[in-house]
């Protein structure tokens, strides 16, 4: 059957040169497996690209130099033309894309075969194949009306169907939101608070009803829980962790808490974990957020030349990945130690580890910084649709909640100064 299909496409053309437009998207050369209509196919479609057609005469001379005489190849191609209706090509083209699937689908299972210690990135590798596979190429551009008919609606409306906020008031006054495509960055030195930060957005948006995956990359499932379970209990992450016995009330906050942590929309993972595999498990959840903690240790399916190279991969998947889920994503990442070098420890977009992609691709970057005591600093440090700020946070680290403030990181700052200078007694 594949030869006659194959063989209708190239005689529709012929008639009706004009007809590859419509298909030109659809059907690329490989998908034929009769080589010979495939290097038809393949000349018509340059003649296209070009802007020209092609006589019988032109194709038979472009084929004769692959071993073919001239006289065989007009004789085949005019032997096609009597046996086909040209204005049936589409439904020619749709039955030579589904004969392809057909054979690259046994192809690809033929060619598996498992490799003890490489069973898991086998098996994502073949998803994405298969992923690949399932899905014709449509035209991607689009006419300035079509756009404005589909994303007009969001404007001057209730924002809650399309952006999300992270919960903290002035930081979302200056993000305006979270849009999907976007790339968040959240960038600290060990010890800030970037992950309980990244936790307590993932929990303030699955409180408000939208579904939040949350990929953690150093701690475990018990871990997260503990946490979300002190932030919502309101019961400290010590005693959590090491009491034997209820206190008070705590027993009736307990409960109440773990009943509402059942019932919120946040799906978690944790250990290692590569781009791929998340991509394989959120294309099949109907999610409006992905928090990655942190992209320095998702691990890469492929060997890189070198560290910066593989991050820099790493960093484009998750902005790719972002773009055809249509949501946001929050990815954490750890600084070098450069800002430590500083009397205020502020740190910089360049101090980002491996930074040069990370920068490139993300949206949004928000560092943070250790100033005095419980005080942490948070600054957008990049905006691409909007303006730049810093506050001051408060941590309850026993909580593990942070709290915004009216304070100011100069007046805040001051403090840290008076707290270092040195007394009589040192």
């Amino acid at each position: 059957m594949s030869n006659t299909i194959e063989k209708s496409v190239i005689g529709a053309l012929l008639i009706e040169p004009d007809s590859i437009s419509g298909i030109y998207e659809q059907i690329k050369p490989e998908m034929f497996g009769d080589l010979f209509c495939r290097s038809v196919y393949t000349e018509i479609v340059r003649a296209y690209d070009v802007g020209k057609s092609i006589s019988l005469e032109e194709l038979a001379q472009k084929l004769q130099s692959e071993g073919q005489t001239q006289e065989y190849i007009v004789q085949e191609l005019r032997g096609i033309i009597p046996t086909v209706e040209s204005y049936r090509i589409k439904s020619y083209a749709d039955a030579l894309e589904s004969d392809y699937k057909t054979r690259r689908l046994n192809e690809l299972l033929s060619h598996v075969v498992p490799v003890a210690g490489c069973i898991d990135e086998q098996i994502n590798g073949l998803l994405q194949d298969l992923e690949a596979l399932k899905e014709s190429d449509t035209v991607k551009i689009h006419g300035l009306g079509e756009v404005v008919d589909t994303v007009s609606g969001n404007y001057f409306t209730d924002p809650e169907q399309s952006i999300l906020y992270t919960g903290l008031p002035k930081l979302d006054d200056t993000l305006g939101g979270l849009e999907g495509g976007d790339v968040i960055v959240i960038g600290a030195r060990p010890a800030v608070g970037k992950s309980a930060f990244a936790t307590q957005i993932a929990m303030n948006l699955a409180k408000s009803k939208k579904q939040v995956a949350l990929y953690n990359l150093e701690m475990s499932d018990k871990q997260v829980y503990e946490r979300l379970l002190s932030r919502n209990s309101g019961i400290g992450l010590t005693r959590i962790r090491r009491a034997r016995d209820f206190l008070g009330d705590e027993k009736a906050r307990f409960e109440r808490a773990n009943e509402s942590l059942r019932t919120i929309p946040l799906f978690i993972r944790s250990g290692s974990v590569s781009v791929s595999q998340i991509r394989n498990e959120c294309r099949h959840l109907d999610l409006d957020c992905i928090v990655i903690d942190y992209i320095q240790l998702i691990r890469s399916d492929v060997i890189y030349q070198s560290r910066a190279s593989e991050v820099g991969a790493i960093s484009k998947a998750i902005k790719a990945l972002a773009m055809e889920l249509h949501i946001p994503i929050i990815a954490l990442s750890q600084l070098n130690r450069v800002s430590e070098m500083r009397q205020n420890k502020e740190p910089t977009m360049g101090e980002l580890r491996e930074a040069g992609d990370i920068e490139q691709d993300a949206s949004i970057i928000l560092l943070m910084w250790n100033i005095v005591d419980d005080k942490k600093g948070l600054k957008v440090e990049k905006n691409r649709q909007g303006v730049l700020s810093s506050e001051v946070l408060r941590f309850n680290g026993d909580n593990m909640e942070f709290i915004e403030t009216s304070e100011t990181v100069a007046e805040a700052s001051r403090g840290f100064r008076r707290a270092k200078e040195p007394t009589p007694f040192d």
